[in-house]
Formats: structure tokens, sequence, C-alpha cells
């Protein structure tokens, strides 16, 4: 399931320039982004996908061990629509005058 559950989140991350890295040990999941991911905790947390924020900016998630394909569909459709709506943080060039 670590696998597949892998699988899902790089597809998922393809899409999306702030994702830097999918970090996996088994289950032990971590998706490191380039914005903070508070709202993003939150958002995921309103449409039922339970998942906390490390070092301001990695999303960490330990599903159950005994975790379905289905559940993990569920969880990566989830995410799929919090990060669509998760807005990468601009930098400012500052232009010397």
């Amino acid at each position: 399931m670590g696998a597949y559950f892998r699988l899902k989140l790089e597809e998922i991350a393809k899409r999306h320039s702030f994702v830097k890295e999918i970090r996996t040990v088994g289950l032990m999941i971590g998706m490191e982004l380039d914005i903070p991911g508070k709202q993003i905790v939150l958002d995921a947390m309103d449409a039922g996908l339970l998942l906390n924020c490390t070092h301001d900016t990695v999303l960490r998630m330990l599903p159950p061990y005994i975790i379905t394909e289905k559940e993990v569909d569920r969880a990566a459709s989830i995410l799929k629509r919090v990060l669509k709506k998760a807005k990468p943080v601009r930098s400012l060039s500052i232009c010397p005058v």
C-alpha cells in the first residue's frame, strides 16, 4: 500500500510546481512543499482527510497499516482538490533604482 500511495502522490505532484519531493518509508509519508502547508492541512481536514504539517512546509501522512486501495484513492482525490486551491508564493524581485 505504501508504494501504491506514493505512486498516487507522485501523479499529483507532477501537476503542482510547489511540490518539491515525496518521501516514503512504507506508509510513513512526507510531501515537501515550497509553500506553507498550514492552510492545506486545514482544507484537507474540512474535506475529511487527516494529515499534519511539520517544519511549516512538509505535509505528513501516517495512514493505518490496514488502509485499502479505495481509501488511498479517496485520500488522493481529496489532496488533489486541496492542492488545486493552494497558491504558490511569488517572490518579489527588487530592482535597484
